[in-house]
């Protein structure tokens, strides 16, 4: 029970941690057990217990971005409203995002990690090759990296870090969502290093607000039709994304800016009003839109949940 409850509670989600304390305690007030099981169901409490009034804080920057403001061409982040936004830089200085969910560990692209290597590079040898920026510049030493078991049709990717980073004003995760945010018309935030309007790399971190967009106008555009049979590549951009269940597509801004080449491994980052949490809706996978194709696609973050607690408990 405590090893599933381990797991359960590994990426440090508030909601889920309540909700194992619950749990644990009604089964301790109303379960027939015996001397040994009640003895393992009160440690379980009482790791519970710890690891709630040690949860690392997440989505609550001390500077939220508080209006509506214009990454291709986007807006300028001044005041550190996005601190579980990393950079990455691959051995050739390719740049791409990574995302901050826990004080050890990164969600960012399968495809970001390969950037430089051949597709039959392992996973040991990739990790060494990585540059880690978060916060103002700071380097942070990548222990290793996960690739999700179907990166061919999930692209996702985690990192691992050899030490915990300190979380602060400019360092913060992102909480990861108990519910699906990718709702038609839900806007999100999404920040990057990736090409501007110039199609070159900038060196301050951007932003821009963008909607959650239809599925089905994002197939026909990439792929001409939702039906299988009809399907054939027709992206605009020449690079075909993957849209599959584990996708969602955003739109562009009003003012037609969007994310671009490098934005990838940054998440969708959503408002929740209710607890005042921002929590990371989507990774964006496909960055190659940058105005000229009408939607960037993003992986779903509560697809790939169950994985991402698994490998940080099993870690």
């Amino acid at each position: 029970m405590r090893a599933q409850i381990m797991q359960m509670t590994a990426v440090q989600s508030p909601l889920r941690l309540k909700m194992a304390l619950r749990s644990t305690r009604f089964a301790i007030a109303v379960r027939p057990t015996t001397d040994c099981a009640l003895k393992e169901m009160t440690e379980t409490l009482t790791f519970l217990l710890i690891s709630f009034f040690s949860l690392t804080v997440c989505g609550k920057p001390k500077f939220p971005v508080d209006q509506v403001q214009r990454i291709l061409g986007g807006s300028v982040d001044a005041k550190g409203s996005f601190p579980w936004q990393a950079k990455m830089i691959s051995h050739h200085n390719l740049t791409s995002g990574a995302t901050l969910i826990n004080e050890r560990w990164l969600l960012t692209t399968a495809k970001n990690l390969f950037l430089g290597h051949t597709d039959d590079a392992k996973a040991e040898d990739i990790a060494p090759t990585l540059r880690l920026y978060v916060g103002k510049n700071q380097l942070v030493e990548v222990e290793k990296v996960v690739f999700h078991p179907d990166f061919s049709k999930v692209d996702i990717g985690l990192i691992k870090l050899k030490q915990k980073v300190p979380v602060g004003e400019r360092v913060m995760p992102i909480c990861l969502p108990s519910k699906d945010y990718a709702q038609v018309g839900r806007m999100g935030y999404v920040s990057g290093w990736g090409r501007n309007s110039n199609f070159s790399f900038t060196e301050l971190l951007k932003y821009v607000m963008l909607p959650v967009a239809d599925q089905d106008k994002c197939v026909i555009h990439y792929e001409k039709s939702t039906v299988p049979e009809k399907k054939e590549p027709k992206s605009p951009v020449g690079v075909q994304p993957i849209l599959n269940e584990h996708t969602f597509c955003a739109g562009m801004s009003k003012y037609q800016e969007d994310t671009c080449y490098g934005d990838a491994g940054s998440a969708f980052a959503v408002h929740d009003t209710d607890d005042d949490t921002w929590y990371a809706a989507g990774i964006l996978s496909f960055d190659k839109s940058c105005s000229v194709a009408e939607y960037g696609v993003y992986v779903k973050v509560p697809s790939i949940l169950d994985w991402v607690q698994k490998t940080v408990a099993d870690s």
